[in-house]
């Protein structure tokens, strides 16, 4: 069969034509058909050359084959291969519409660039226009709040694989596929074919310059677990603050660091941090390669965000074992999220008890507006009835204005999930000083709601939706979920 330039043949003589180029790195490129659910990996040389002698070919070809063979989590957010390519190294995968690569996301790239001085906001006139183009870029794909959610999701995906003992293997924001509606938050894996059981020893293994760990780096080890942690962690800092987390002042030459006294053969300070030679930007040990860029750790990180960081790209830079396991991540990126507001004037989201040191209010920390309204529930585990614990296991919070529609997902109600804690229970809809609490198609706890107070008789359950009116901010409304332990949640409107 003769085949034209742009279309490409799988195993079962399904012909696929090339569309628009979503990815490219070191073992190839990923590109969308002319189907907008099919993508296709080709693998290419060093020089961008498509792969196509015929033992090169075999090997490749076993190594997609055997990923269908590995023990995968069902029904992972993980596009593996469903059919190789004939004459060239490459294989088909499903890969849904609307969805772009993590490095979308990216301060640095053509999305942020593509924003013209018109889209500044009066509140950024004061900084460069560069920095102010970055934080647009920055709301306008979600800001905190997306951001913070997209790696919850991510880390619970490793989570499942890593609880079934494989390893991701190369990590990188080009292989993280998330959903372009801000409001959406899937995220998807590709590149399959470099996932594997933990490998022993070192050489070989494939990483993604600026996001692989030192010891697959420096080739003093193979693929594991906590190699994934570690570039996991350069791609959430990165993510959320908008600097890598090694390019500090002894990289980008406004430190007084001597070159000549490194440890490492290396002399290009870049290639040096990204392979494990310098302390990350924040050590706690270490300020050599510190750095004031970016935004503010202070706005982005919880405590336990900071010290999950700490760990990872401190004490784990050079000791692997020392490196949280990645089911430290999902909670608590997720119990980070669920404490974000957005502001209603600049729209970038920030922590609700923020609060400015310049008025000592709480006011957003970006444009300087007063707190929107919000609704804050918190959440306590409840033994028995009438001895709720004291200390709430859980926070959630999110703006209020009339006529929205809040989703309140499962976390909130009973113990934390890697695969379902994300699903919306209950929905409430704030109109005229009134809730409409409605029960979501896929709510599956018996939940009862009280006004005031939280006694047994006071407690009416939610079978389809209840209608309940505020008299005033103070009021608190009280939920019971029946789960194998029932939490009691209390839930306040506040006024800024």
């Amino acid at each position: 069969m003769n085949r034209v330039a742009n279309d490409f043949v799988d195993e079962y003589f399904n012909i696929h034509y090339e569309d628009k180029e979503i990815g490219k790195g070191g073992q190839g490129k990923v590109f969308r058909t002319k189907d907008p659910d099919i993508a296709i990996k080709l693998v290419t040389d060093a020089a961008g050359n498509p792969i196509t002698d015929a033992e090169t070919l075999k090997t490749y070809s076993q190594r997609f084959k055997r990923v269908r063979l590995l023990p995968l989590p069902q029904q992972i957010n993980i596009s593996t291969p469903v059919a190789t390519l004939r004459g060239q190294a490459g294989y088909v995968m499903n890969l849904l519409s609307q969805m772009v690569p993590l490095e979308h996301y990216w301060a640095d790239g053509v999305s942020s660039s593509s924003i013209s001085d018109d889209e500044i906001p009066s509140w950024l006139n004061q900084i460069p226009t560069n920095d102010a183009k970055k934080l647009v870029h920055y709301y306008k794909t979600g800001g905190l709040r997306r951001r913070l959610h997209l790696l919850y999701k991510c880390s619970a995906l490793l989570s499942r694989l890593h609880g079934s003992g494989l390893v991701y293997g190369d990590l990188s924001p080009s292989n993280i596929f998330v959903s372009e509606d801000i409001e959406d938050y899937s995220v998807w894996l590709i590149d399959a074919d470099n996932i594997r059981f933990e490998v022993d020893g070192g050489g070989g293994a494939v990483y993604t310059p600026k996001y692989g760990a030192p010891e697959i780096v420096q080739g003093l080890d193979g693929v594991r677990p906590s190699s994934d942690c570690y570039s996991f962690a350069i791609i959430a800092f990165y993510l959320l603050s908008l600097i890598h987390p090694f390019v500090g002042k002894a990289v980008d030459g406004t430190g007084d660091s001597d070159w000549a006294d490194q440890a490492l053969d290396e002399d290009d300070p870049v290639e040096l941090a990204y392979s494990g030679g310098l302390p990350w930007v924040d050590d706690e040990q270490d300020d050599s390669n510190s750095s004031n860029s970016g935004l503010p750790r202070s706005l982005l990180l919880t405590e336990t965000l900071k010290i999950l960081f700490e760990e990872t790209l401190g004490k784990g830079r050079s000791n692997p074992s020392l490196r949280p396991v990645i089911y430290h991540w999902p909670e608590v990126l997720a119990q980070a999220a669920d404490r974000t507001i957005k502001c209603n004037n600049c729209s970038m989201s920030y922590y609700f008890d923020f609060i400015s040191p310049d008025s000592n209010q709480h006011n957003c920390p970006y444009c300087g507006s007063a707190r929107p309204p919000f609704i804050k529930i918190e959440s306590y585990r409840w033994s028995s009835i009438g001895t709720p614990d004291t200390k709430a296991c859980w926070l959630f919070v999110h703006e209020i204005s009339e006529g929205c529609s809040i989703d309140i997902p499962e976390r909130v109600l009973k113990e934390f999930s890697m695969t379902s804690s994300d699903n919306p229970e209950l929905n409430l809809k704030f109109t005229r000083g009134a809730f409409h609490i409605h029960r979501t198609e896929s709510s599956k706890i018996d939940v009862s709601v009280a006004l005031d107070t939280p006694t047994p008789s006071k407690f009416q359950q939610i079978y389809n939706q209840l209608k309940i009116d505020l008299e005033n901010s103070q009021t608190s409304l009280w939920f019971l979920a029946q789960t194998h332990e029932p939490v009691l949640l209390k839930l306040n409107v506040l006024r800024g």
